[in-house]
């Protein structure tokens, strides 16, 4: 039992068969019955176990008890060297110089029961975690990825984006993220909750901090597929939608320059490759996705039934269902550049600026009228076409 000398909750190491059947169980509530995330489910025992699970160097950690959990995270950790060419692979490892002579862990299925995110659950299983990963295992970097809609959340936690591919997730497209264990300025910054423990592990008389000299380039905005700079975002926004000369409907249209501030900040760019999915239907997610450059294509029943160009919006559906559940699955047609925007930053507007939250939800509405104008133009045509 992994303990941390706060009010937080106690961490548990799943030692039992049992605790582990209670873990996959609790996946099985959260990404099946909540999230609708069923590829790799037991639908006969109601869990979700992944081979990795049972490999070495896996373990699994939780809070609450094995009756009632309240969260759970799975960490794998490699000694350095031993990392699987597999995973290797995936998480672009090759992309850190040697990489070779570093303990390496990926944290994987990190999930906190509904009710209790925004609490203390996530926390406590942090820095449970980060004692385990580092403490026991000697850990120097821990990899992880994520769904966009996510990455905000993460990045607060300590993990930033690095010049690694977007990983392919079946349902959407993987941010590729890692935490620097030892690095105390950083986490301090992004006022992680494991920042204070740094300084119990790293420093004179202990383990010796990474060198981040080495990594710093893989950092840098030019190199990584998102971008979170308001500025920079604001300059997109700009330079492809606003000073366009095309006559298109857009989701800013009308926004005043402190609405499109308030935009700027809430959303982030991401970088996308021809044929990377983008949304799978079926599935809850809930962030929608303006296009700013490239093209994407609407898919149903194995072929295209629309295309969608630059200012173009999807994911709104789900964005504003109460189920937040995909309508539909969008995959890049080209290289795009796509603005990100999570479920809450409309909530956050509408207390900031409500002015700007009515004009938003003005033109997305417009956009989705039209939208379904000429979905109906469309099949009305093709009945036309097919009268005898």
């Amino acid at each position: 039992m992994l303990g941390w000398l706060t009010k937080l909750e106690t961490v548990h190491k799943a030692e039992t068969a049992a605790e582990r059947e209670a873990i996959y169980r609790f996946r099985y509530q959260i990404y099946v019955e909540e999230l609708r995330h069923d590829d790799e489910a037991d639908h006969e025992r109601k869990w979700l176990k992944q081979e990795e699970d049972e490999q070495a160097g896996t373990t699994l950690l939780y809070t609450g008890t094995a009756d009632e959990i309240t969260s759970t995270v799975r960490f794998q950790a490699w000694k350095p060297g031993e990392v699987p060419p597999a995973v290797f692979a995936r998480t672009s490892m090759e992309r850190f110089p040697a990489i070779e002579r570093l303990g390496v862990a990926h944290i994987g299925r990190m999930i906190v029961r509904r009710g209790l995110r925004g609490k203390l659950v996530l926390p406590s299983l942090l820095a449970g975690g980060y004692e385990f990963l580092v403490g026991e295992m000697g850990a120097d970097l821990a990899f992880l990825d994520c769904v966009p809609g996510m990455v905000r959340s993460y990045r607060q936690l300590g993990a930033r984006p690095y010049g690694g591919r977007l990983i392919d997730l079946g349902y959407s497209p993987g941010i590729p993220l890692v935490i620097v264990l030892s690095d105390y300025e950083h986490l301090k910054r992004s006022a992680s909750i494991v920042a204070p423990l740094v300084k119990k592990y790293f420093g004179p008389g202990k383990r010796e901090a990474l060198d981040l000299a080495p990594y710093r380039h893989l950092f840098d905005s030019d190199t990584v597929p998102v971008e979170f700079d308001p500025e920079k975002v604001w300059a997109a926004l700009q330079d492809r939608l606003l000073a366009s000369n095309e006559s298109i409907p857009t989701f800013v249209d009308a926004l005043s320059p402190g609405a499109l501030f308030h935009l700027s900040e809430s959303g982030y760019l991401l970088d996308v490759k021809a044929g990377d999915l983008l949304t799978r239907a079926g599935i809850g997610q809930r962030e929608m996705f303006v296009i700013l450059e490239g093209a994407c294509e609407v898919e149903g029943a194995g072929k295209r039934i629309a295309l969608l160009d630059k200012g173009d919006l999807f994911g709104e559906i789900a964005f504003f269902s109460e189920s937040g559940e995909r309508s539909a699955t969008v995959r890049a047609l080209s290289d795009c550049k796509l603005l990100v925007l999570r479920h809450q930053f409309l909530e956050e507007l509408t207390t900031n600026d409500p002015e700007a939250a009515c004009q938003i939800l003005l033109n997305v509405s417009r956009i989705m009228a039209e939208r379904m104008g000429g979905m109906v133009r469309t099949a009305a045509a093709s009945a036309s076409d097919a009268e005898p």
